[in-house]
């Protein structure tokens, strides 16, 4: 499916210390937060899944938290309030584990960037597992990536050329003749707030992922 596979591994290890910025933030977290998971956040639902859902990273009281992606704030609550509308799963919350998931949820990065802002070799390095990941997802039909650095790794996995596929809210890429690429806005508290991103577009967005997976 992907060109130039540079490596096998889907998921860092634990304790990766392939970056070393966020090695830093992850140790400096454990002595302000020791209760915290404070590690890499690793993707969650079935490789044979026709959805692939991608985020940015994990946030600092959510899936850093809880050791769980998109898990325990409100974007994760959000997301999966609109994975068990269109049933794609059950909700769950950071005290109880997901059932019945349709979906592969992961994210760009794996560990907790610095203010949420990833550099672009932090990126790229993190990149190889997001391809190899990927690449094991034979029956992939529908990408849903949220936010610019979302899309802009997708892309990179594809070995495509950006300036092809411009991120476009909303907007639908034809990767290949299996796969179709939708773009959102983060799913964020800021974004809902400030209206960039509102219910109804998620709504949009799910009433086309549900008719291209025939749902």
């Amino acid at each position: 499916m992907l060109y130039n596979l540079r490596i096998n591994l889907m998921e860092p290890k634990k304790n990766c210390n392939l970056c070393s910025r966020l090695v830093d933030l992850r140790e400096k977290n454990k002595i302000l937060f020791p209760n915290f998971f404070n590690d890499r956040v690793l993707g969650i639902g079935p490789l044979y899944s026709k959805l692939l859902i991608i985020g940015l990273a994990p946030g600092l009281r959510g899936a850093n938290r809880t050791g769980k992606i998109f898990n325990g704030d409100f974007s994760g609550n959000l997301l999966f309030s609109f994975l068990k509308k269109y049933n794609i799963t059950e909700n769950y919350d950071e005290f109880n584990e997901i059932k019945n998931i349709r979906c592969r949820i992961t994210n760009a990065v794996k560990c907790l960037p610095p203010k949420n802002k990833p550099t672009t070799d932090e990126i790229k390095t993190c990149n190889t597992f997001l391809e190899a990941e990927i690449n094991k997802m034979k029956q992939l039909n529908v990408i849903l990536t949220f936010g610019q650095i979302a899309h802009n790794s997708l892309i990179i996995a594809f070995n495509k050329k950006p300036s092809e596929y411009k991120f476009k809210h909303q907007k639908k890429h034809k990767i290949n003749n299996q796969i179709t690429l939708i773009n959102s806005y983060h799913c964020s508290r800021y974004n809902i707030n400030t209206k960039r991103l509102k219910l109804s577009d998620l709504d949009n967005i799910f009433k086309l992922i549900k008719e291209l997976l025939n749902l």
